[in-house]
């Protein structure tokens, strides 16, 4: 079995990591051997079910991780040393799930990981944009200031995250009753409307023939339809995981109405903010748009990346080959990139660029935001009219008729 500890060495320096034994007294004995003072030592938790339903490791806040990864920039900035810096951050961590997030890094790091390999494995987290940003941290030699970038990102998407939560929560909790109720009435009220009708003699209605049919459907085909739905929902959910499916899902992605416009917008500034500063650290151009391409986690971003590394390598014009591709980068970023290959000021052009893009993805957002509560009411008022026309309406006429 797996032994957490926690231990001292000859100089003074804290060690952190796991070490595999038949039981307690025998760890102990494997870190004495290697001359460290054992501190704190016990059996690795074993998750369970739940652990994997509710996601005990990886339920960390966007604001969590804002604060840790400025306070891991902050220690790198102090000129402490990385692992230094992660086993800092082990002792004050503020929640159980990031202490083990911090546990798990120090761990990889001990193995011999670059920092962007222990984040990569933790992609349920992190996402491959967090990856490749410090990455490229690790590359321009730049890693706090990329830390630093990655947290004000982070802050930026928790506050974003809670605007929308703030506009849709009062439509999504009427939209809830609403489904609640409509439930409860096609399922259980439209059925009898049938017997009604019948003896009135009269022939119910469009609207009332449709909820009848959607309440026969349920009734006979429910359980047979939610089955399915949950297995075309498990399916797409672990072909967009493939690499066929984030390929065709990147291309479709930025294809949709509204969100589309917005997601290339974030991956243009994510592209440029990383193509900007690796290139300001003094990596190679080449380089510098191929990990800029994979930081976007988008496939059409990352052709886009290979491509224009292959047209530098060939003596071409960034700014040419970035033309070619005017359906995913406005002609704004071409001007742009033309202006800082002209004047060699390539790398603050793209921040430029990225800082631009970044501004209109936060006023997309802050729209969409406004628009979302009153579009959703309307949508509620829609059904909620659909469900007078087709129940109580022809009641009522039928009442009128007696």
């Amino acid at each position: 079995m797996k032994f957490i500890y926690r231990a001292k060495d000859k100089q003074g320096n804290i060690k952190a990591g796991k070490v595999e034994a038949r039981s307690l007294d025998t760890a102990i004995n494997i870190l004495q051997g290697y001359d460290l003072i054992v501190l704190e030592i016990s059996p690795e938790r074993q998750t369970n079910f739940l652990d994997e339903i509710f996601g005990r490791k990886t339920r960390i806040s966007k604001r969590d991780l804002a604060v840790f990864l400025r306070q891991f920039a902050t220690l790198l900035q102090s000129q402490v040393p990385l692992t230094e810096a992660l086993r800092t951050l082990f002792l004050q961590a503020a929640t159980p799930a990031i202490k083990d997030l911090v546990f798990e890094l120090i761990s990889d790091l001990d193995a011999g990981l670059p920092l962007s390999k222990a984040i990569e494995k933790r992609s349920d987290l992190f996402g491959d944009f967090y990856a490749q940003m410090v990455k490229s941290g690790e590359i321009s030699g730049r890693l706090e200031e990329v830390l630093i970038y990655l947290a004000d990102y982070a802050e930026h998407e928790n506050d974003l995250r809670n605007k929308i939560k703030s506009a849709s929560t009062y439509p999504v909790f009427l939209f809830t009753t609403f489904m609640i109720v409509g439930v409860v009435i096609t399922v259980a009220l439209a059925p009898q409307m049938i017997s009604i009708f019948e003896e009135f003699g009269r022939t119910p209605p469009l609207g009332t023939r449709i909820l009848i049919f959607i309440g026969e459907f349920f009734k006979s085909y429910g359980l047979i339809a939610l089955i399915l739905l949950l297995g075309l929902a498990w399916f797409a959910l672990n072909y967009f995981q493939s690499k066929e499916g984030r390929r065709i899902g990147g291309i479709y992605m930025l294809k949709m109405p509204v969100l589309g416009d917005i997601y290339k917008k974030i991956y243009i500034a994510r592209f440029c903010e990383t193509a900007g500063t690796l290139i300001f650290g003094g990596i190679p151009v080449v380089t510098a748009f191929e990990v800029a391409g994979e930081a976007t986690g988008n496939y059409v971003y990352q052709v886009i990346g290979y491509k224009t590394a292959e047209s530098v390598r060939r003596g071409e014009n960034i700014s040419n080959t970035l033309k070619e591709y005017n359906e995913y980068l406005p002609p704004l970023v071409s001007q742009m990139t033309a202006v800082g290959e002209s004047t060699g000021r390539l790398d603050s052009i793209l921040k430029t660029v990225a800082g631009y893009y970044q501004k209109e993805v936060d006023r997309a957002f802050t729209t969409m935001v406004d628009l979302l509560q009153p579009i959703l009411i309307i949508f509620i008022g829609v059904l909620v009219a659909f469900l007078v026309t087709a129940v109580l309406f022809p009641i009522y006429q039928l009442a009128q008729s007696v």
